[in-house]
């Protein structure tokens, strides 16, 4: 079954971890007089922590959408009794949990600092009624995964970073290639080096089909099988689905304003996403990337008249990760990215506006008429990013559509629908870009603001927008360790993306 991020849900198990007295007694650990140091006080007590306890994961972490487990109760007693069973209660939900959240009482320490070295899961405090530091700072030190949070609202920034962290670890990408698996011949050149490291470093996994096979499959299965695959029974397109995308494509043309394409031509490009979305629910995938100009070269884009274009688009709408170009790091920064911001993220080839000798170098596919009244001051710090996988969905996967319009990708013959957006009614708008670097030891996060939006009435990969960095000459130098693409999404997530990279083990750039 394929998975969007909208798919990924975080288990939380709750702990509290109780300490009681068995007898009346003063001394330098009493701190109260009365029935309050009386044996059953402290359950009685400890009850009402309980309760306030749940409350919390209840507002602050079930709000975020995590599945929050049974809570687990243990108690220590001042016989200082560490028992086998304590841990057996508490870790018989780790396979299936993802982060811990603890509340410990003075006296019950020494079990909780075991526990969080028992279990290789993150584990985080209540943070505002413990003993914190008492605990984190010795399991920290012995190799714990402690996530020190601050309040009650950093409990909840952290399940949304490690709902990311999931996205990415048991992630499958769906790769087509045409050459070979892990880079093409043009295109994304600078992506992942290795993708056993990707595997190994980030959990990724990936799933392959031929690029000519997965084309094959755009056509009813004739009786004696494709031609690349004579005799066996593949997941072609189907009548039935063949129908869909007529529909479908009456449905995305009356939407569109304006709508520059023939109806055959929408229909070959969602011929093409249907197939794609059939093989990602085949081998259980969150994401997708084809070669676009290995492809290209086949002829068989030209022959089919249909592009991959809208299909990445209508993935990302939808929560899939979709990257053009066979560029594997933006699919896993795409999932990061969208998990986080619960919004669509889109890629384009990013580049600097270049302002030399009292003159603005507009990158490639910038249209002037589009930014001419931009000054050369203003353009000192600019960048640009241009595509044409644009979707509904940039403002929240889950908000209303876009207002969008339809497009062609090949000027002469028109096949190829693209989808339009109309970025300059986004100016003003915060967007967060990042890319992991082909060797998995860096990421860079990058904060910017839209512009102006550029190219919507054109046809081919020209849609996109330029926007505002706090420094163009450093990201530049920066970028250039990177990679072409920058994916992003609309909001400012740098932050939890700078946590999340130190927990996959990179290092964050920040520009």
């Amino acid at each position: 079954m394929k998975r969007s991020v909208t798919d990924i849900k975080l288990n939380v198990k709750p702990l509290f971890i109780g300490f009681e007295h068995q007898y009346y007694y003063e001394g330098p650990c009493r701190m109260a007089g009365g029935d309050a140091i009386k044996p059953g006080f402290d359950a009685i007590v400890q009850g009402k922590m309980l309760k306030g306890f749940l409350a919390n994961i209840e507002k602050y972490v079930a709000s975020t959408g995590a599945h929050i487990l049974e809570p687990t109760i243990v108690r220590g007693t001042d016989d200082w009794d560490i028992k086998d069973a304590y841990f057996e209660e508490m870790l018989a939900d780790d396979q299936k949990t993802d982060l811990y959240v603890v509340m410990s009482n003075f006296g019950a320490n020494q079990i909780l600092v075991e526990f969080c070295c028992r279990t290789n899961k993150p584990v985080v405090m209540n943070p505002t009624k413990s003993f914190g530091a008492m605990s984190t700072a010795p399991a920290l030190r012995r190799g714990a995964d402690i996530l020190p949070a601050f309040d009650w609202p950093e409990v909840a920034r952290y399940c949304a970073i490690l709902r990311a962290e999931k996205a990415i670890r048991t992630a499958n990408i769906l790769l087509a290639p045409r050459f070979d698996s892990t880079t093409p011949k043009a295109g994304g050149n600078d992506s992942f080096v290795c993708l056993s490291d990707v595997t190994r470093k980030l959990g990724t996994h990936f799933r392959h089909v031929n690029v000519h096979e997965l084309m094959d499959m755009m056509s009813p299965l004739p009786e004696e099988g494709n031609v690349t695959t004579p005799g066996r029974d593949t997941p072609n397109i189907t009548p039935d689905e063949l129908e869909a995308c007529s529909k479908m494509a009456d449905e995305l043309m009356a939407g569109a304003d304006p709508c520059i394409i023939d109806k055959p031509f929408v229909v070959k490009s969602l011929i093409a996403w249907t197939v794609v979305q059939k093989l990602m629910d085949l081998y259980d995938c969150s994401g997708f990337t084809a070669p676009c100009p290995d492809a290209c070269s086949t002829r068989r884009l030209n022959e089919q008249q249909f592009t991959f274009c809208l299909a990445h688009s209508l993935n990302l709408e939808q929560g899939f990760a979709s990257a053009c170009e066979y560029d594997i790091t933006s699919v896993v920064c795409m999932i990061a990215e969208m998990a986080l911001s619960n919004s669509a993220a889109y890629m384009g080839n990013t580049l600097p506006v270049v302002v030399t000798e009292n003159h603005i170098e507009w990158p490639v596919n910038v249209h002037e008429e589009d930014v001419a009244g931009i000054s050369l001051e203003e353009a000192a710090n600019l960048y640009s990013v241009i595509h044409s996988t644009p979707c509904r969905k940039l403002h929240g996967l889950e908000a209303a559509a876009d207002e969008y319009a339809l497009r062609h990708f090949a000027y002469d013959q028109g096949f190829g629908a693209i989808q339009r957006h109309n970025f300059t009614a986004d100016a003003g708008q915060k967007i967060t870009l990042c890319r992991i670097s082909p060797t998995l030891d860096e990421m860079l996060i990058v904060e910017g603001e839209i512009v102006a939006g550029t190219g919507f009435d054109t046809d081919n990969c020209n849609g996109g927008f330029v926007f505002k960095v706090k420094d163009t000459r450093d990201l530049f130098k920066k970028q250039m360790r990177f990679g072409l693409h920058l994916p992003l999404v609309y909001g400012d997530i740098a932050d939890d993306l700078e946590e999340l990279a130190k927990r996959l083990g990179l290092n964050p750039i920040r520009a």
